[in-house]
């Protein structure tokens, strides 16, 4: 007896992998939609100036920013492109936040009317004419992942604390009017605790340097990080109790400080769009050694966050049968190099040549990571939204891959 074969949103895998042929992400726009409005109602029910800007290093596509902007939100961008893709959209709120900027990066973000969030203190002698706002990303070292790392000594990121009133000085001193202040400490965080600690933390420094200049905030950004469960046993962040801490600790602190009544502002990525996606591959073959290797036609070049993080996506076999054999499976791709690993040792269904697997959670730092490594071309895109399919992005060819080279001549 069959198993209900894996759907997507209510459309069969199985015939979205017969159109589009696989690899082949899938989104599904209810989710983000779900997500968004989750996340914005828990906080702003709770206080009334909020803003969502969506992190957009997290995905790039077009069509998945634009929905999320005709849901409310802004764009959190860290290049020159999201910005123009923030142009082309006409979204109101931008913001851009990228270390260790160009000089003309840094123009061009001003030129578009972008609020340039500033990593480092040095990024202030590359502006020639200040504008009117501006914000720094301050580095409170408290230290979340350790493969991701956001704050603290070994970090990249950041302005240290001890030095953020001087970073605010040389601005006012430069001219500039109005303050925002910014944190990012971590990634993929399920503890609403987190989020009330970091929160309270950013505000004890805004009040030093609130008291130290003489100057109020428009807004306070306390960064992304919320996250999502990868693994079956993990629970998922409680948004409601996230934003009732945060925002208790936030209008605490802005009453005792007396800072103002600044907008709280956060900039998800992954929890708003991780969920939903999905990356439907086929099994090419299956070699039994010491292990039994599952091969399929995607691998790191297309979903790299396994062989660079060691983490963990769910792989969802299509076609399902009611009794099928549990066995350790390792499931690999077909990239030239032995840490192209998708799942190690994993239980899986008993899996064979043409079967269609489905790897979840993949809306998130999916696609946007992905490389022509072996000069294999990159997969199309898709969105289903109300049992219809829209195609999102095309499938590049072989031809294709090698765009702006001698075979363009």
């Amino acid at each position: 007896m069959n198993k209900k074969d894996l759907e997507i949103d209510g459309v069969p895998a199985t015939e979205l992998a017969e159109k589009y042929g696989t690899p082949l992400y899938v989104y599904e726009a209810d989710k983000i939609r779900e997500q968004y409005r989750k996340l914005n109602e828990a906080f702003s029910s709770r206080y009334k100036d909020f803003q969502i800007n969506f992190a957009v290093k997290s995905n790039f596509n077009p069509s998945i920013v634009e929905l999320l902007v005709e849901e409310g939100a802004g764009l959190d961008c860290a290049s020159k492109a999201e910005i123009k893709l923030a142009e082309e959209l006409d979204v109101g709120e931008v913001m851009y936040t990228a270390p260790y900027n160009r000089k003309d990066e840094l123009e061009y973000a001003l030129d578009k009317d972008a609020l340039v969030n500033l990593d480092s203190i040095f990024l202030l002698d590359k502006i020639d004419e200040v504008p009117e706002s501006i914000c720094f990303r301050i580095d409170p070292e408290v230290e979340g992942d350790q493969q991701l790392m956001f704050a603290g000594g070994d970090a990249k990121f950041g302005i240290a604390e001890e030095k953020a009133v001087e970073a605010y000085r040389q601005a006012k001193n430069k001219g500039v009017k109005k303050f925002g202040i910014h944190m990012m400490t971590g990634s993929n965080v399920r503890d609403p605790d987190y989020f009330a600690q970091i929160t309270e933390r950013l505000l004890e420094t805004a009040s030093e340097i609130s008291n130290e200049l003489d100057i109020e905030f428009e807004f306070v950004d306390i960064g992304g990080g919320l996250g999502i469960p990868y693994k079956p046993e993990e629970e998922k962040l409680d948004v409601e109790e996230t934003a009732e801490k945060v925002v208790e600790k936030f209008t605490e602190g802005i009453q005792q400080y007396d800072i103002g009544e600044p907008e709280l502002r956060i900039e998800p990525g992954r929890f708003l769009v991780a969920d939903s996606g999905h990356l439907i591959s086929k099994v090419t073959g299956v070699k039994n050694k010491d292990t039994e290797y599952v091969g399929l036609d995607t691998g790191m070049h297309h979903i790299l966050r396994p062989s660079l993080l060691d983490s963990r996506h769910e792989i969802k076999k299509v076609n399902r049968n009611e009794e099928e054999k549990i066995i350790e499976r390792t499931v690999v791709g077909p990239v030239c190099s032995s840490i192209d690993v998708i799942a190690e040792k994993r239980e899986l269904p008993e899996l064979e040549e043409q079967d269609l697997v489905s790897i979840e959670n993949t809306g998130a730092y999916g696609f946007v990571m992905a490389s022509h490594w072996n000069s294999r071309p990159l997969p199309p895109e898709i969105m289903v939204e109300d049992n219809k399919v829209k195609k999102i992005r095309e499938a590049e060819t072989k031809k294709s891959i090698f765009h702006g080279t001698r075979l363009d001549e």
